[in-house]
């Protein structure tokens, strides 16, 4: 078996390719369904909806096979030619556009932002996770809410240092979790090989990603410094409140309804 090296270890470039064999377990409908149950809870019935890491659009599909209009952001190019095919695939005009969650510019506003499957976590600073709620809010229609997920710190000291293995006709990929207590970083190598069209013949790459847990306090401080507006936090997938055992957070901001009346009143003047 021949093998080949991949020069890079930034995650999710090969890693796309087979990321949804592997993620085949995770809800993703639940957790649509479970967002359009946290906007109700809070009266907001939104039309325009951003998909902030959207991967490759588990969520932003079924967002839009519900009627939404849905915009898909991610960093990685690779994620987003899978989406896209997916999109073309289900006859959803779903738009995907490449950007960082700490700076991107959406073409019109939205009513609703997400940000879901920890995605916040590879956002190893609060200053990191501050400037994507920043970006957030400019992208929102006053008014407008963003609900994310977290894993709490408490979830991520749990991860032990073991080996799993993905085994599938044409791929094996080798996941090492290890949790950093000094940084509090919980990191995944991955190694993997894919067969390409060459029969017996493998591509190896190499991944590292990595995540920080966030508790309900600097969620909230993050929030607050982007100019959101914290409703409530909640441990997934219910409305239980957060507490010290809880391991992942769902956290439900607003863009201050405020704003339009500083808008409306900036328009007057100029």
């Amino acid at each position: 078996m021949a093998q080949q090296g991949e020069p890079s270890n930034r995650p999710y470039v090969r890693f796309a390719e087979i990321y949804d064999s592997v993620m085949r377990p995770v809800g993703y409908e639940m957790w649509v369904e479970y967002i359009q149950e946290l906007c109700g809870r809070y009266g907001h019935a939104p039309r325009r909806i951003l998909d902030l890491a959207c991967g490759t659009g588990n969520t932003s599909l079924p967002f839009a096979r519900r009627g939404y209009v849905v915009t898909g952001v991610d960093r990685s190019p690779e994620m987003l030619a899978v989406a896209r095919q997916k999109a073309l695939a289900a006859g959803l005009p779903v738009d995907f556009v490449e950007g960082d969650m700490r700076s991107f510019r959406a073409a019109e506003p939205v009513d609703l932002a997400v940000c879901l499957f920890d995605s916040i976590n590879y956002l190893l600073e609060v200053s990191d996770v501050a400037a994507a709620a920043r970006a957030v809010r400019e992208a929102l229609v006053p008014g407008g809410l963003f609900i994310f997920d977290a894993n709490t710190p408490y979830r991520l000291a749990q991860v032990e240092d073991e080996v799993l293995v993905f085994e599938e006709d044409d791929y094996c990929l080798v996941w090492r979790n290890s949790y950093d207590p000094r940084r509090e970083v919980w990191r995944a190598d991955l190694t993997g090989f894919l067969r390409d069209d060459r029969e017996d013949h493998y591509v190896r790459f190499r991944e590292t990603h990595e995540e920080r847990g966030y508790g309900p306090a600097e969620l909230r401080l993050a929030c607050e410094q982007g100019g959101l507006e914290v409703l409530g936090m909640y441990t997934a997938f219910g409305f239980e409140p957060v507490a010290s055992d809880s391991t992942r957070v769902y956290v439900v901001a607003r863009r201050p309804a405020e704003d339009a009346r500083s808008e409306a009143a900036e328009a007057r003047l100029g």
